[in-house]
Parts: structure tokens; sequence; C-alpha cells
């Protein structure tokens, strides 16, 4: 595979994490461009050698369909040698020397063993009839690569809006990993995770590093992951693996971090306060109506 780009998502929300995304790619050597889909209308200012990238046509499509904003990575099927990550992902190690091996559509995530949120009704449907070992196909869709473009602009479209297919592509409410799974396996490209045999790579998944010597798993030079992935991961938990994602930010930007974690952990805490007050009123009136 010979990479031509990295391509990421962001908003202003996510401004911080895809500060530390850009600089760990940097420290990597990794000098290639930077394609950032915007996830909305809420842009920031980009570092050299980053821009933002619209397909005013896959956006505008999507936009009517009222599908969720995740799926504007739906941009990447268009495209060919790129590694897409979410913003929530630092690299460890340079993406084009990892993956210059390899062709096809390449993944390296645990979502083998942990598919409940990849899989609709659909997905199996599809899954079914063609294999009965699907779970070496399934993907994180916050962290891929391809060296092919797998469909033009009416191909996506077309097969999206299919009734059979459209409720996982368009019309799934939560994210988009349903969807890019599906129109990506549909479209008969060999899928690699590299985290399976015969390669073994480490977990991607900050959240299978629980302790301080998490580097430990790493001592094989080979089998250590290119990149860290949060997704999922509360970080207000203040797990060891997050200090190389702070690492990458200044004194002011973890300031502006903490503040925003204080902020998600005092929204939680409310929510779950008025949870539990609901549960009680519920709970008693059970109990005065069974009286």
């Amino acid at each position: 595979m010979h990479l031509e780009k990295i391509v990421t998502l962001a908003n202003q929300n996510t401004r911080l994490r895809f500060i530390a995304m850009e600089r760990s790619l940097r420290a990597t050597g990794c000098n290639l461009p930077l394609w950032v889909i915007p996830y909305d209308e809420k842009k920031f200012d980009l570092p050299v050698n980053a821009h933002w990238w619209e397909l005013e046509n896959v956006l505008h499509w999507l936009e009517v369909h009222h599908a969720h904003r995740m799926m504007r990575k739906y941009q990447c099927l268009l495209e060919s040698n790129y590694q897409f990550v979410d913003s929530d992902v630092i690299f460890l190690k340079n993406p084009e020397r990892e993956l210059t091996s390899f062709s096809g559509f390449i993944t390296s995530c645990g979502h083998w063993h942990n598919p409940e949120h990849v899989i609709t009704k659909e997905v199996l449907t599809f899954f079914d009839k063609s294999t009965t070992t699907w779970q070496q196909k399934i993907f994180n869709a916050g962290q891929f690569a391809c060296d092919k473009r797998l469909y033009n602009f009416d191909e996506l479209k077309q097969i999206a809006e299919q009734p059979e297919y459209k409720a996982s592509c368009i019309s799934f409410r939560f994210h988009d990993q349903p969807g890019l799974n599906l129109l990506v396996n549909l479209s008969g490209i060999s899928v690699t995770n590299i985290t399976l045999q015969p390669y073994c790579m480490e977990s991607t998944w900050a959240g299978d590093y629980t302790d301080e010597d998490y580097s430990r798993f790493w001592k094989n030079e080979s089998k250590k992951p290119y990149i860290i992935h949060w997704a999922g991961c509360s970080m207000s938990t203040n797990r060891p693996i997050d200090k190389l994602f702070l690492g990458y930010l200044t004194k002011q930007e973890r300031e502006e971090w903490n503040k925003k974690l204080a902020v998600i952990t005092a929204t939680r805490n409310t929510f779950q306060s008025k949870l539990k007050t609901r549960l009680r009123k519920m709970k008693a009136a059970v109990k005065l109506a069974v009286r």
C-alpha cells in the first residue's frame, strides 16, 4: 500500500483531540497531507499541510436523508491510498512504513471479538449469505486504510439506498459503523485485520490497556500497534495510557482540556443523580400500587 494522504473527521468540539493526533502523526516522521472532513459547520484553523475536504454531492445527499454526520466518512470510499483515523487517535509509528506490505482494505481493531456495535439485522443478513467467519471481516469505523477506490458517487448512492441496505447505510440513528461495514464488504474488497493471524499486532484500543505498565505489551517492535484509539473510552478516568494523548498538548491546551472534562463530568453526575431520583420515585410508586 502506498499511502498518499491521512483522512480524519473533526469539528471545533474535537479540536484538542485533532491537535494531539496531528502532532503525533508528524512526530512519527509522516508528512503526508491531512484531509479533514468537517463533522459540521463548526470548523477551526488547520495546521500546515492540512485542509478541509468536502465533497458537496456526498454531503448534500446525506443531508437530504438526515443521515448521521459520521456518515460523511463515506467520502473515503470514493478515494484510494489513504489512512482514515478519527480524531481520538494518536500515532505511535509512521503509517506509511507500517502499511507498505499490505493491500486491499486494512483495519487493526478488536471488533472481531466485540461485534455488537458494528452489526445490525441487515449486516448479519448479508454476512449469513457469504461466510460463517464474518467476524474477521468487520472493523471499527474510526480507523481503516485502503488502496482502492471502492465506488463512484452514483454507485455509492444506488447501493446505500437499496431497501435491504438503507436502514444501516443511511437511516441508522446512532453512528456510521454498520453502514461502513456493509458498504465496504459489499464492494467485494479483501478485508485484512492485522490484529489477527498471521500478523497478531497488539491491540490498538486504549481500553485494553488498564495499568501503569501498558508498554510491556510492546516489547516486540513488530507487534507494537502503530496507532492507539480511544473509541468509547471516557478520558475522565485518568488511565495511565491517556498520558500518550496529553503529552502532545501544551500547558494551556491541557488546562482547556481539563475544563472540558470537568464540564462533561458535572453533566454526567447531574444526569445520574436525576436518574436515581426518578428511579426511586418509580419504585415508591410501584410499592404504593401493589399494597
